[in-house]
């Protein structure tokens, strides 16, 4: 499980990289902009989601043992 963990990690992280890559900044209130920055947005909370049962599942391993 914990190598699944970090799997979804790298591959968030991955996706938040690339949608950041699509952002224009020149043009920044374009449709395909705001496509890109929604799905940004959606990356980082799926990563702080991700980063958030990490940690809950450190914190229930050192209470369990």
């Amino acid at each position: 499980m914990k190598t699944f963990q970090k799997i979804l990690l790298f591959l968030t992280i991955l996706i938040v990289v690339f949608n950041l890559t699509q952002l224009n900044v020149y043009n920044f209130l374009e449709d395909e902009n705001r496509i890109a920055l929604i799905c940004f947005v959606l990356s980082l909370c799926a990563l702080i989601l991700i980063l958030i049962m990490m940690v809950s599942k450190r914190i229930k391993d050192k209470y369990d043992s």
